[in-house]
């Protein structure tokens, strides 16, 4: 259902405070089709319970090309539990033996994975870069450079838009302080934002 929900419908799965969570999804059960963990999948009576991994494999990496972007794309990239180099090259490989995916799709899915890896590369160089960031730059449960750093009145902690929004998606408090807290309420820290965006640009970032 899935695979033909993101076939037509792309913009909300792209929202920043869902994108992380689908790409690490996506990596999640591409790992369990491709690499080493694949040997670990086994089902009796595949018939029974339409258990067939060349199928959902195809709509797996299909998934991927629907939502195929910019945004997604950065975010499979950030996904450091699952993501793997050799899961795409594992995915790519069995698709081109099998014949399971037309030659444009596949290009189209090596495009992808190319621009993926691209993006992994850069943001090593960026960690790399940001290493002397002043800690009040970072987001404090992902320890990441915040883009749009934001106030939760509860506790007056400042997170990172996208990382307390994706926390939201299952509770509705501050995780420091398990008062309740809603999206409404988040308040945006211009003056840091002015600092991060000051410092990111002294360093040609």
């Amino acid at each position: 259902m899935f695979h033909y929900l993101t076939r037509d419908i792309k913009s909300p799965f792209l929202r920043p405070e869902l994108v992380a969570r689908l790409a690490a999804m996506l990596n999640f059960n591409l790992q369990q089709l491709c690499g080493p963990k694949c040997k670990n999948l086994k089902v009796e009576n595949k018939e029974k319970y339409g258990f067939d991994p060349r199928k959902m494999l195809i709509q797996l990496t299909s998934i991927y090309l629907h939502l195929d972007s910019e945004e997604f794309a950065s975010a499979v990239a950030a996904d450091e539990r699952s993501y793997r180099k050799e899961l795409f090259e594992d995915a790519i490989g069995k698709m081109r033996k099998l014949a399971i995916m037309a030659p444009v799709k596949l290009d189209q899915f090596c495009n992808l994975f190319q621009r993926i890896e691209n993006i992994v590369v850069q943001n090593k160089q960026k960690e790399l870069d940001t290493e002397d960031a002043p800690d009040e730059f970072r987001d404090p449960l992902m320890m990441t450079i915040m883009s749009d750093p934001v106030l939760l009145p509860p506790s007056g902690t400042i997170m990172d838009r996208p990382i307390i929004e994706r926390h939201l998606l299952n509770s509705q408090t501050d995780p420091f302080n398990r008062q309740p807290l809603s999206v409404d309420m988040l308040q945006p820290a211009t003056d840091l934002k002015q600092r991060i965006d000051s410092w990111i640009k002294s360093k040609n970032l």
